[in-house]
């Protein structure tokens, strides 16, 4: 596998890391534009939630996009989005609502209260399998295939907004904390800083290929005035290699 290291590694092999990545930054706009162009192409549905989580309006696009089709289909096979779909976007996530030492959580963010376990229910839901039978095939048919289609284009639509995102802040500064030129600087500082031993500065011992990246880091500093390295060991001065 092409640069296959994680945190342990050495200057001369991120530096060959580090000219990849820096070449294929020019790239970032015409990544977005795709992406967006993608976006545009899906399209969206939204829902409006109030504070009781019961949905208050919901936004279709254009017909044209792939998601303006599948909602006028799942409308026109006689589907009540109010009721019967309410999808949620990343941004709306659904999660226990907080309670205190008095009032434990009972409520989800959605309205919904938190069930039990026993719900004591035999008897209706034997009788709603056997009516379900009637209407199970068509309501997988028409319902339940256009459903899973919709949530699948809306995961879809989280992940493209996602990476437009990611792909926004790497082109930022070194003051925006999740550009590509603070990554890149944040090496620079750990690789001159001798402390920290996972990243070996091979400068003056070059080892492109990584082979000593991972020798032992030395309980203590062989030298002149030390004990005489026995092992390959890492350093704050770099590697050390046994004496012959």
């Amino acid at each position: 596998m092409a640069f296959n290291f994680n945190g342990t590694f050495t200057r001369s092999q991120f530096t060959r890391f580090r000219a990849y990545v820096e070449n294929q930054l020019p790239q970032i706009d015409a990544r977005i534009a795709h992406l967006q162009a993608e976006l545009d192409r899906i399209g969206n549905l939204a829902f409006a939630f109030d504070s009781a989580g019961n949905p208050t309006s919901f936004t279709s696009d254009i017909p044209e996009t792939y998601c303006g089709k599948l909602f006028a289909a799942y409308e026109a096979l006689g589907g009540d989005a109010e009721f019967d779909l309410q999808v949620r976007q990343s941004s709306q996530p659904v999660f226990l609502m907080t309670g205190d030492i008095n009032n434990p959580a009972q409520l989800m963010s959605n309205g919904e209260v938190v069930g039990v376990l026993g719900l004591s229910d035999a008897q209706s839901a034997t009788i709603v399998q056997k009516i379900r039978r009637f209407v199970g095939e068509d309501l997988q048919r028409r319902r339940e295939y256009l459903e899973r289609k919709i949530r699948r284009a809306l995961d879809y639509v989280d992940q493209l907004n996602l990476e437009i995102n990611q792909l926004t802040a790497l082109k930022g500064s070194t003051a925006s904390p999740e550009s590509m030129e603070r990554y890149l600087a944040q090496i620079d500082i750990l690789t001159t800083d001798p402390r920290y031993m996972a990243i070996t500065d091979d400068t003056g011992s070059p080892d492109p290929h990584g082979k000593f990246a991972k020798a032992p880091v030395a309980g203590y500093v062989p030298g002149p005035k030390g004990a005489t390295a026995n092992t390959y060991e890492r350093t704050p001065d770099g590697l050390v290699k046994p004496a012959k």
